[in-house]
């Protein structure tokens, strides 16, 4: 049965005054606003809200509150009450926010913030401009070119270690393969550094405290040991900043210390513990996820896993350069299509700092709004065959991502576009290359049947893989 709506009217804002620093301030220690009956939808029960639905199966609880709402809905998620945003025309005009007036601090506040205040994604307009100073030289080109002489090794011996595991689980082996590369990279540490797998430990600590209910450190709770991992991060960076800025190392956290506002006074120490900590966390636990599902698709799709063998093989060389990332379309637009049906952020989150009209509907500010890229990825409207896993729809002449600029958002958009995007796809492409070369694979029976949303997207059994080496 189609859904009553297709297109969502571009929304128009209110015109309002920027506001004073002073009125910045007031606005961040404003509650959340809930007087949302004028806009049709439900909080659902009382605490949880729809926060089980949405856990247990995302994509049908939005697909019901659209076709039963629209395109701008009441929606409620555990303690979090606010508005839900579905279509791309929607989507382009909270990521452009050309009136700045969507606050990611504040959407992100009850959430992320709670482990990860102060984080680029979690900063603002010219706050958010600043600050994405102190990281784009580590992810500019020359700073990627030098990368690939520690990726493509590590990744290598990671591959090269999962031959004839009985039992073999993706998920946990390449979040740890992934996790030292990000450490090696960014951070500096020895794969073999037991301070590497702490980190590691505290990663998993705050996802699973990102979901208590409570932002209470009651001993023995998730979120008590998530507060506890976030010390420890605080901690472990903030020691090394002084002897990293005296230091010469080409790591991207001394790159961090070393930086310079335009003033020419150093990021504050705080600055470069929020920095970090993110980055880390997303350098890997996106990716992660992302690959993952891939290794799903390919595993159903095994004509697609053959392709993308023979490209890999084609790159004739033990491990890729720079140059050789434009040599892989066809990887490419297998792990956008991944990203389209599986995005690493299932809810992204803000909240109005001034009244606005938002799809016909009145919002007023200190309104929270939710936007959920999978559905809109999935929209029949701008996708052919949406649930099916079909990356020649990313290559010519299909092209279908370019029918709208936000139906495929699967790394945020507008100012917030995720710095780190290219290296993503890097580290991607260079682990694609060793592993196919090396390994044809299948999925273990029922492998990757059930799908998490939470704390991290990924197949729910870890995903068990045969593998069987090539050569």
């Amino acid at each position: 049965m189609m859904c009553p709506h297709n297109r969502v009217d571009t929304p128009r804002q209110v015109k309002n005054s920027i506001m004073s620093v002073a009125e910045l301030d007031n606005y961040k220690q404003a509650a959340d606003n809930r007087d949302l009956k004028h806009i049709p939808g439900s909080f659902g029960l009382p605490v949880i809200g729809h926060f089980f639905e949405m856990v247990t199966d995302l994509y049908g609880t939005i697909d019901r509150q659209y076709c039963r709402y629209g395109p701008v809905s009441r929606l409620g998620v555990a303690y979090l009450k606010g508005v839900l945003l579905i279509g791309p025309d929607l989507y382009g005009e909270v990521y452009l926010d050309k009136d700045k007036n969507f606050s990611a601090e504040m959407g992100y506040a009850r959430t992320l913030g709670r482990f990860y205040k102060g984080a680029l994604l979690l900063r603002d307009h010219g706050e958010h401009r600043f600050q994405r100073r102190i990281m784009q030289s580590a992810f500019k080109t020359e700073a990627m070119r030098g990368y690939f002489g520690t990726m493509g090794p590590m990744l290598k011996e990671a591959v090269e270690g999962w031959d004839g595991r009985e039992d073999f689980l993706f998920f946990p082996a390449i979040k740890q393969a992934l996790l030292d590369v990000a450490a090696t990279i960014f951070v500096g540490l020895d794969k073999d550094d037991d301070r590497a797998a702490n980190l590691n430990h505290a990663f998993l600590d705050i996802a699973n405290g990102l979901l208590g209910f409570f932002a209470k450190e009651i001993p023995g709770t998730k979120y008590a040991r998530g507060k506890k991992a976030q010390r420890h991060l605080q901690e472990f960076f903030g020691s090394l900043i002084e002897e990293r800025r005296r230091g010469k190392g080409i790591d991207t956290f001394s790159y961090f210390t070393r930086e310079t506002t335009e003033d020419g006074e150093y990021f504050s120490d705080e600055d470069i513990i929020a920095h970090m900590s993110f980055l880390l966390f997303a350098a890997h636990d996106t990716t992660t996820s992302a690959l993952s599902h891939l290794m799903l698709h390919l595993g159903e799709n095994p004509e697609w896993q053959q392709r993308l063998r023979e490209e890999a093989a084609s790159i004739d060389k033990e491990f890729l350069d720079y140059d050789d990332l434009e040599k892989m379309p066809l990887a490419d637009a297998a792990v956008k299509e991944t990203l389209r049906l599986h995005p690493s952020a299932m809810v992204a989150q803000r909240r109005t700092i001034r009244d606005c009209e938002l799809g016909g509907y009145r919002i007023p500010a200190n309104t929270l709004l939710f936007l959920v890229p999978q559905y809109t990825h999935r929209m029949a409207e701008y996708w052919d065959n949406p649930h099916t896993f079909d990356p020649e729809r990313w290559l010519e002449p299909r092209n279908e991502h370019k029918r709208h600029p936000f139906s495929f958002v699967g790394f945020g958009g507008g100012a917030h576009k995720c710095i780190g995007m290219h290296f993503a796809l890097t580290q991607t492409k260079n682990f694609l290359h060793q592993f196919l070369r090396r390994y044809e694979f299948s999925l273990a029976a029922d492998s990757g049947e059930k799908l998490q949303t939470v704390p991290l997207p990924k197949p729910a059994d870890d995903l068990p893989l045969h593998l069987k080496r090539l050569g």
